[in-house]
């Protein structure tokens, strides 16, 4: 038997009295603050990226030279 059903077991077995007293005691937790710190690094990370990147028409040899200097700094996380 495993724990889920264990507890719907437990669960069944208590009258309404019970119930009320367990939902009681029991607190409401909620979410007073999200982390989003690793969300803003991403999206830095990608920003940068994107400012940087040269137009691919001009010159399209330098444009890879460039762009791949470009990843290495942002995987570096240099400028951040």
């Amino acid at each position: 038997m495993n724990n889920i059903e264990a507890i719907k077991e437990m669960i069944g077995s208590l009258t309404p009295e019970q119930i009320k007293a367990v939902m009681s005691s029991v607190t409401n937790k909620t979410v007073n603050k999200v982390d989003t710190s690793r969300r803003a690094k991403r999206m830095a990370i990608t920003d940068l990226y994107f400012k940087c990147a040269p137009i691919p028409q001009a010159n399209f040899e330098e444009y890879k030279i460039h762009a791949e200097g470009i990843r290495h700094q942002v995987l570096s996380g240099i400028d951040l």
